[in-house]
């Protein structure tokens, strides 16, 4: 089940990422895609403006409505063997650049945000459903995450049925110091620090992930013509 099993080495421009094509074996991702709760999703309350719903590891890992493949899915991606997966493939990076961090990830507790926080470090997993937005609109600008986190991984679970085109998981080049923030418009950045270098496809069984450092600018591309919701893990 894991997403990273195909995975090699990170690039490091315009930070340390991954990108995986066809991330889970055919027949997983297929049971996974049949079994996407995406009515269950759907029906919590909406956020960002209405556009935008989440179902995280709790209540996930204790919802019976969700297929046994997902809470298995949920299991192990919160896991400290996925955890230290993931530290382990930016582990150079780390290793140059934040000696500490890695020494700690590498040997402390961690657990499941909302379901234990006593871990030094804490994991999750979450459904995400976007509403189709028209026009030149995007269900992300450009923005930075929370600084207390450590990776952010994605996974698309594109309706086999979706024939709009963008969607698109985008990275930004950003060479200065970011010195501003909007934390009303999620962690958004102005203008300046706009510099798209690389797209990568709203496409079924994609998988990315990058490594939350200081300059890692990041937003979605606005979908057009869009009819279904853009899902993802």
């Amino acid at each position: 089940l894991s997403v990273l099993a195909k995975a090699k080495t990170y690039s490091s421009l315009p930070y340390p990422h991954i990108c995986i094509d066809d991330a889970l074996p055919p027949a997983i991702y297929d049971e996974l895609e049949a079994s996407f709760p995406e009515a269950l999703v759907c029906n919590t309350p909406a956020l960002d403006g209405g556009i935008t719903y989440r179902y995280k590891s709790n209540p996930v890992l204790f919802d019976d409505r969700v297929a046994p493949i997902w809470r298995d899915f949920f299991y192990y991606h919160t896991s400290t063997e996925y955890f230290r997966a993931c530290i382990k493939l930016f582990e150079p990076y780390l290793d140059a650049n934040y000696p500490e961090l890695l020494d700690a990830a590498s040997r402390s507790n961690v657990t499941i945000r909302n379901i234990d926080n006593s871990g030094q470090f804490v994991s999750d997993c979450q459904f995400v459903v976007h509403e189709p937005i028209g026009g030149d609109g995007t269900s992300r600008t450009p923005h930075l995450d929370n600084p207390i986190e450590i990776y952010a991984g994605l996974l698309y679970m594109r309706n086999p049925l979706d024939n709009s085109t963008g969607g698109n998981f985008t990275l930004h080049d950003v060479h200065k110091e970011i010195d501003g923030l909007n934390k009303e418009r999620g962690r958004e950045v102005s203008g300046e620090y706009r510099n798209p270098v690389i797209e990568v496809p709203y496409k079924r069984n994609t998988f990315c992930m990058f490594l939350n450092v200081k300059n890692s600018v990041h937003s979605v591309t606005p979908r057009i013509h869009p009819t279904l919701r853009r899902r993802s893990v």
